[in-house]
């Protein structure tokens, strides 16, 4: 796909009726998905880092590049790799297979209805006698 995927473009794109765009966007997410950092570099016991040629990277590390920036310094170039969100890539795929939902079938209530009943109320009246004495009864 030619251009950056952003998550809600790829939810629209699962969820139309367009056969073709949704394969383009599993593809994709695919891609992203099995990525992995060995595919664009590697390093040795020293921590010495070598990049892959362009031109030597599989497709699904080329699709799973963010960003790569080239800065340099006194020591000649500082290069950063970005891969795409990884998890964000399963997350849709996932959900697009139904493997977040494994009771889809089953009919569940939209809504769980909750009844709140308040404790018992107890009203008690202070009566005075004839003789001054003060009774409590209940009501």
């Amino acid at each position: 796909m030619g251009k950056d995927l952003t998550v809600r473009e790829a939810r629209a794109a699962l969820a139309s009726d367009d056969e073709e765009r949704k394969r383009a966007v599993v593809v994709e997410l695919e891609a992203i998905a099995a990525g992995e950092i060995t595919d664009v570099l590697s390093w040795d016991a020293l921590g010495r880092v070598q990049l892959v040629a362009s031109a030597d990277l599989p497709d699904r590390a080329r699709r799973a590049i963010k960003k790569v920036k080239v800065t340099p310094n006194e020591h000649g170039n500082q290069i950063e790799v970005e891969m795409h969100d990884k998890i964000s890539a399963l997350r849709l795929l996932a959900k697009h297979r139904g493997l977040l939902e494994p009771n889809a079938s089953e009919t569940r209530p939209s809504m769980i209805g909750i009844n709140i009943t308040g404790p018992k109320t107890t009203t008690y009246e202070v009566k005075e006698d004839d003789d001054d004495e003060e009774t409590v009864q209940e009501k």
